[in-house]
């Protein structure tokens, strides 16, 4: 039971905090808010307030327990000395009573169940992994530092920030309370916004039509941000169509960026609001605060990879952390879920089946297309027109809770285009089809919902830690990790794990550039493919030059597999009368893209290469500037087989400093690879600091490492489910 207090200690405090800022706020813009709009606004006012003042004690280190008390205790004392808590003005009108019989009741049951849920141990996917592994990193570095190995932790944190307070008192539940508390004033915001303009029936329906969601209830009552952006872009548009401070609107829209990327359109549905309305002076208002919600995460990256916008846009600020070409990957599998056969079967997978896209709506919305009778009346088409706004980006991302975001405008034209007879029966149709445990009757197995309310877990009645292992492997691991491996050890693993539950620093294959590099040391050994079987020569008069450049000239057609191609060299070697030259302190490597990687392709090891980590296209080099002016007449390149459309040229500059072809055409020859790349694989991890490695039995090659052990150099140190620790000798 001590574990509930801090529990919802740690929540409730935060978001006391937030809604004290928001109070303040609130007095100083005065905005022309009834008593029933005042709390809602005041909580998600503050919230963006709080997030940046997090932000900047985070960026000098003082993330402390006693820093938040202080920090909440402040912001209690200023809005009871101004009276900021006090709530006057109008009254919206009265809800009908069908409606107060009907949104109450249900609100409380399904709200109810979302706290209960939030309370309970965190084992959702993400919020396990990075969303809480990144702020328990920030909690135990007292602030930012550049986490080089989780591509993730270039994301815009703004939620995360809020995180931070309520992770200080109550670890992962207390966060997941905070989401929560979005979810909870989502459907109050959509109650009252049909309330000021004249559709009760059609805000109280829209707002439990969100609610009782399978995947927003268990989205929102998870460590995750979908929910929250969803609560942020409806308050937007809330405030625009009630004509609000541009000030309070502008920091809502930029705080929709620092929540989420793809909520960036908030920004852009404010300026085109009042663009339209010919209102430049509250453009540049609005602005302003938004500038100071957006920019805060923007310099962020740039000063740590380069890339403002990391981990996306890689192409364009290329940078060591996050590849191009894993970007484009990436990309390409969100766009189309492995096991979708057809664009026909979204629909369904988004509505009752929720087995392939993550999670699914509730049957309800096999209705959405009837929202275009919402164009009947003014509130159903702006609600449309944003609904169609903020689904625009859903194509890059596929799964169901990437719809979140928009589904209230989707909910709102709904309703409003319904009879309005019909909706009490749709509220409750729904009410019962995505009760917790109804959907079973229904949806896969497998699709992400609430399908049991844990009461006994939420109040820590059952022993948490035998509770989470008998019902999660991914938990098991993360502790199997932490007890295993000394305090401050780096674990190489094929696939993530939930990182928020091992202090333990977690380098998965795939969640950064540096992460990749170490994966393709591993593979190397093991894929022919990957291996220097082919030497390429170029020939050419003897002459003196002061430096080499190896260009690659194909352009092929873009959609086609060698669009994909990757250039790589393992190693570039420059050759006199057949001797190669020694490699001087004194040469420049230069490589375009990838110019931090260059070395590679100079240290005489056939485990690590130089690589594009771009799709191939004209003009990409590789290039070695000699201190002075040298002999040579040949150039040798020791390459891997998996590179089948590039096309290369060999360019010399002379004492003039010009550049000019030297040959087009090389001859190949096979080359043998050595023996003992496993152990040079892994003496190339442990310089990079990897001490152990996580393989499961079913990752590829897996049989390898448990069979030749000797020949990598590792020891199994421990095992849980199908998951083997290896520590490197």
């Amino acid at each position: 039971m001590p574990k509930a207090f801090s529990i919802l200690f740690g929540a409730l405090f935060t978001i006391a905090t937030a809604y004290g800022l928001g109070r303040l706020l609130l007095q100083r813009l005065k905005p022309n808010f009834t008593r029933e709009e005042q709390p809602l606004f005041a909580f998600v006012a503050g919230a963006p307030l709080l997030s940046l003042i997090i932000f900047l004690l985070a960026c000098v280190h003082l993330i402390y327990d006693a820093t938040f008390l202080v920090l909440g205790l402040v912001v209690f004392v200023l809005v009871w000395r101004t009276r900021a808590y006090r709530i006057s003005g109008e009254r919206l009108p009265a809800l009908p009573r069908l409606w107060q019989w009907t949104f109450w009741p249900l609100y409380t049951i399904f709200a109810g169940i979302a706290v209960i849920y939030a309370m309970a141990p965190e084992w959702s996917p993400d919020g396990s992994s990075y969303h809480l592994g990144i702020v328990g990193h920030i909690c135990r570095a007292h602030g930012f530092k550049l986490i080089s190995s989780n591509m993730y932790s270039f994301l815009s944190q703004g939620l995360e920030m809020l995180f931070l307070s309520a992770w200080a008192f109550g670890r992962h539940s207390a966060a997941a309370l905070v989401h929560c508390a979005f979810l909870l004033v989502l459907p109050l915001l959509l109650l009252r916004y049909g309330q000021r303009q004249g559709i009760p029936g059609a805000g109280a329906a829209a707002g439990l039509f969100v609610l009782i969601s399978p995947v927003v209830m268990i989205d929102g009552a998870s460590a995750y941000n979908d929910v929250a952006v969803a609560c942020l872009l409806f308050a937007v548009f809330y405030l625009c169509e009630i004509d609000a401070p541009p000030a309070l609107t502008g920091l809502l829209a930029g705080f929709c960026y620092a929540l989420k990327y793809t909520a960036f359109l908030a920004v852009v549905y404010v300026v085109l609001r009042y663009a339209f309305q010919r209102r430049w002076r509250h453009i540049l208002i609005a602005c302003l605060p938004a500038a100071c919600m957006v920019l805060p995460w923007v310099l962020r990256n740039w000063i740590w990879t380069g890339n403002p916008f990391a981990p996306l846009l890689n192409a364009y600020f290329p940078n060591p952390f996050v590849h191009a070409s894993f970007e484009d990957d990436y990309a390409r599998s969100m766009r189309w879920y492995v096991g979708l056969e057809s664009l026909k079967d979204i629909p369904l997978e988004l509505t009752v089946r929720g087995r392939i896209l993550g999670g699914f709506l509730g049957p309800l919305f096999l209705l959405t297309p009837l929202a275009l009778l919402g164009l009947r009346s003014k509130a159903g088409r702006r609600a449309l027109l944003c609904a169609v706004l903020f689904s625009l980006t859903y194509a890059a991302n596929i799964g169901t809770r990437f719809l979140i975001p928009a589904l209230p405008f989707w909910s709102l034209a709904l309703a409003a285009g319904l009879p309005s007879i019909t909706l009490p029966v749709l509220v409750l149709a729904h009410a019962v089809l995505s009760f917790p445990g109804q959907p079973d009757r229904y949806c896969d197995p497998y699709g992400w919902r609430i399908d049991k309310i844990p009461f006994k877990q939420a109040l820590r009645g059952k022993k948490v830690e035998a509770w989470l292992a008998d019902k999660w492997p991914a938990y098991r691991l993360a502790r199997m990790v932490e007890g295993a491996t000394p305090q401050g050890s780096i674990i190489y693993s094929m696939s993530p794990i939930a990182d928020s539950y091992t202090t333990r620093e977690i380098r998965a294959s795939f969640q950064s550039g540096p992460n990749e590099q170490l994966r393709d040391y591993l593979l190397t050994p093991l894929i022919a493919e990957f291996q220097p079987e082919q030497q390429l020569e170029f020939r050419f008069p003897a002459q003196s030059l002061t430096g080499l450049r190896v260009v690659q000239t194909a352009s092929p057609e873009a959609g086609t597999p060698a669009s994909r191609d990757v250039w790589s060299i393992t190693e570039f070697r420059v050759l006199a009368q057949a001797r190669e030259l020694p490699r001087d302190d004194d040469w420049r490597l230069q490589a375009r893209p990838s110019a931090w990687d260059v070395q590679k392709a100079f240290d005489n090891s056939p485990v690590t290469r130089w690589r594009s980590w771009a799709g191939i296209r004209p003009g990409m080099y590789v290039e070695v500037a000699f201190g002075h002016a040298r002999t040579v007449d040949s150039v040798k390149l020791d390459v891997t087989r998996d590179q089948y459309a590039v096309r290369l040229k060999l360019e010399g500059r002379d004492a003039s400093g010009q550049w000019r072809e030297l040959s087009h055409e090389a001859k190949a020859s096979g080359l043998a690879p050595p023996l003992g790349m496993r152990r040079m694989a892994m003496d190339k991890l442990k310089r990079d600091g990897v001490a152990y490695l996580l393989i499961s039995d079913d990752d590829y090659k897996a049989d390898d490492f448990r069979e030749h052990a000797d020949l990598w150099g590792i020891r199994q140190t421990a095992m849980v489910d199908n998951v083997r620790l290896y520590k490197l000798e």
